[in-house]
């Protein structure tokens, strides 16, 4: 396998072999060689852990309301992507970041030995669809290989599967001082961190729905106040102004419908 494709770590939770197995049965089967498993954080096990201190749920009350806190294994789903784009920017080099209920699909290996020509234009690229239906909306971009790369206009959701950059990991840390989102949702957060959304058409990964979440599990939701209502639609009408915004000036920018097949440039790269 030629060294200049990304390493591959894959998030997983100690003391569970039945989920690495099947995900080095996986890969093993596809002859890929360079990949790692990373211990993912075990909040509920790890709850002082020290990346912990970054979440403020102050604010995310302020803008979510009471009774919508983060919960600890969605701080350990955190703590563990954030702890992976640091071994990016420290190594240099780009990764492919698998989580343990990826499946991955015929053309994997098609987007595997693609990628280096992809990261000289994206510096984050989703391998899997989103779990919300309307983030699957996107403008393409230009043809790589086996894959339409576009242009996800509502961001993304789910981290089952993404290539990341070194230049875009240091970017998503940097954005990532105060934790107020749960990863996925941060991460979609394009227009304010600049590193845009891009998505493969097909995908070469998909959510196995046979294993029961370990490491995101859904925060429990409390009935909520009108005030807190309130809140929820007013921060949501804010983001979706600048959603809007932002991709009016992408659409601007680059005309993506007519410019497909041409090299996208610019605050692509991350």
């Amino acid at each position: 396998m030629p060294s200049e494709l990304p390493a591959i770590h894959v998030v997983s939770l100690p003391g569970l072999p039945e989920r690495r197995h099947f995900m080095q049965d996986q890969l093993d089967k596809l002859g890929i060689v360079h990949y790692k498993f990373f211990d993912a954080i075990h909040g509920k096990a790890q709850p002082d852990h020290y990346l912990f201190q970054k979440y403020d749920a102050v604010e995310r009350a302020r803008i979510k309301g009471k009774g919508n806190a983060l919960k600890l294994s969605q701080l350990g789903c955190f703590a563990s992507h954030y702890l992976l784009w640091e071994k990016c920017v420290q190594s240099g080099q780009p990764i492919i970041i698998l989580e343990d209920d990826a499946i991955l699909m015929p053309n994997f290996m098609n987007f595997y030995e693609a990628s280096p020509q992809m990261l000289r234009k994206h510096g984050l690229i989703w391998m899997h669809a989103s779990t919300k239906p309307k983030h699957k909306q996107g403008w393409p971009l230009e043809r790589i290989g086996a894959f339409t790369l576009k242009k996800l206009v509502h961001g993304h959701s789910g981290t089952a599967g993404y290539l990341i950059s070194p230049d875009c990991a240091r970017a998503m840390m940097g954005y990532c001082s105060q934790w107020i989102y749960a990863v996925d949702d941060t991460m979609a957060r394009f227009f304010h961190h600049k590193i845009e959304a891009i998505g493969l058409d097909p995908v070469c990964v998909v959510h196995n729905d046979d294993f029961e979440s370990t490491i995101n599990e859904q925060a429990a939701r409390l009935e909520r106040t009108v005030c807190d209502r309130a809140r929820r639609e007013y921060a949501n009408l804010k983001d979706a102004i600048k959603r809007t915004i932002h991709n009016i000036l992408f659409y601007v920018k680059y005309k993506p419908a007519r410019n497909f097949q041409k090299p996208i440039i610019g605050p692509l790269k991350g």
